[in-house]
């Protein structure tokens, strides 16, 4: 009792045959593309956290020059005052001389005139 089976034909055997290989090489690229995708995300967050990085500096450094600029400015205002002061004090120098000069010149007629009169008197 031995039968034979029938064998396949070659259009059955084909239909019979999964494409393994076009699912391997799909899943590979899915797997692929899920990787760049994680890989992508995570250098976008890194852009993020290097913008936000870069505009904190950003801010310090407007800062910074904020205080640079009023400080300066503090100088420059301190630098008039003291040269204010200065001329001021250049001009009591030299009201001071003139009044010291015109005391010295009343000084010596005062004298001039005491010296006549001793001597009308005296003579």
């Amino acid at each position: 009792m031995s039968a034979t089976a029938p064998q396949p034909t070659e259009t059955q055997a084909a239909k019979k045959h999964h494409p393994w290989g076009w699912i391997g090489m799909c899943v590979v690229l899915v797997l692929i593309a899920g990787g760049l995708a994680i890989w992508a995300l995570g250098l976008n967050g890194d852009l993020n956290d290097q913008k936000d990085q870069t505009a904190h500096a950003q801010q310090q450094a407007a800062q910074a020059n904020q205080q640079v600029t009023d400080i300066s400015n503090q100088v420059d205002e301190l630098g008039q005052s003291i040269s204010a002061a200065g001329d001021n004090a250049q001009q009591t120098l030299d009201d001071a001389k003139t009044k010291l000069t015109s005391l010295i010149a009343q000084i010596k007629d005062a004298i001039e005139k005491n010296s006549s009169a001793a001597a009308d008197s005296g003579g």
